[in-house]
């Protein structure tokens, strides 16, 4: 009886150990998964299993600018530099190495549609300069390119007050996004939605 009472007891100790355990990696988990400005974290994989369900605009800031940073300029004054150009190729490669299918669009900004085809070389790029109005508008002119693709995914590279926008106005966050952070969003019954900040992990 007594050896029962042991085991009972051992039991009961070994659950509340696990039960704690789980409680933090469940703080960690969650804690990994929020940006520190407050936006949801979801990588490539997760946009990927959104895709398969919607699909996903994705809205990128552009590439390094040449005209305030001290690195070698790619062409233009206006556009990016060599460091940014080489940034958005690798961060167009971890892309579609996750999202292949989707449609290519930017502003009519130089550094934008130099961060775009630099971003995707094989991609036709499309150029909207409704991309550079960055207030509620910015929703128009994002379904106006849905509607375009006819139900692909989208990518889109605009400015960061574009972003910072978006992410005030859907989820109340301030954002402040560095070079060639991005946004992901989707549709569903009619609005567009946004998920989260794009992360590389």
């Amino acid at each position: 009886m007594l050896a029962l009472t042991l085991s009972s007891l051992k039991s009961k100790k070994c659950i509340a150990i696990l039960m704690m355990v789980f409680v933090i990696l469940a703080g960690l988990n969650t804690q990994l998964a929020w940006s520190s400005n407050g936006l949801p974290r979801i990588d490539s994989e997760t946009v990927a299993a959104i895709a398969r369900q919607h699909p996903v605009v994705v809205l990128f800031r552009h590439a390094e600018r040449c005209d305030r940073s001290g690195n070698e300029c790619l062409a233009d004054k206006t556009g990016i530099t060599v460091n940014g150009a080489h940034n958005a190729r690798e961060r167009g490669k971890m892309f579609s190495a996750k999202i292949k299918d989707y449609d290519l669009y930017s502003s009519n900004a130089v550094r934008t549609i130099q961060s775009a085809t630099w971003f995707s070389a094989d991609k036709k790029l499309t150029v909207d300069k409704n991309m550079q109005e960055c207030g509620h508008s910015i929703y128009r002119s994002i379904e106006a390119l849905q509607a375009k693709s006819k139900n692909k995914n989208v990518v889109i590279f605009t400015h960061n007050h574009c972003l910072s926008y978006i992410a005030k106005d859907k989820l109340g966050v301030k954002f402040e996004p560095d070079y060639l952070d991005a946004l992901v969003m989707h549709s569903e019954n009619g609005k567009l939605v946004l998920d989260g900040e794009l992360v590389s992990r």
